[in-house]
């Protein structure tokens, strides 16, 4: 959950402002409004973002930060899709198996086996 105090300063934020509000503006309906605190909580987010790849990408023994290693600080971001569709993957795998249990465990209770 993105925590947005109840007064922002902008000179605080990772990103310009207006940068983010035209980003978001581009993307709404006519009629859609949003409110103050969804540019700065998305600003805040991306700064904390931002700085956890920062801190990666110097992470590193070398004298030269390459792409390679802004590739390292960034995967996790980017293989964040690929994540989410494994995590529902498994998750219809084991509601699949617990239907099947649910099944054997009715199927023995009318056998009387119990």
């Amino acid at each position: 959950m993105v925590e947005v105090p109840d007064e922002v300063d902008k000179n605080d934020l990772a990103f310009p402002h207006s940068r983010i509000v035209n980003m978001i503006r581009s993307e709404t309906d006519d009629g859609q409004y949003v409110r103050s605190s969804v540019y700065h909580g998305l600003n805040l987010l991306l700064g904390r973002i931002a700085e956890d790849i920062i801190d990666s990408l110097v992470d590193t023994e070398n004298a030269y930060i390459e792409k390679s290693d802004l590739d390292r600080a960034a995967r996790k971001y980017e293989n964040i899709e690929e994540v989410l569709k494994e995590k529902e993957r498994v998750v219809k795998k084991l509601r699949a198996l617990e239907e099947d249990v649910n099944k054997l465990s009715r199927d023995i209770e009318n056998a009387g086996l119990e």
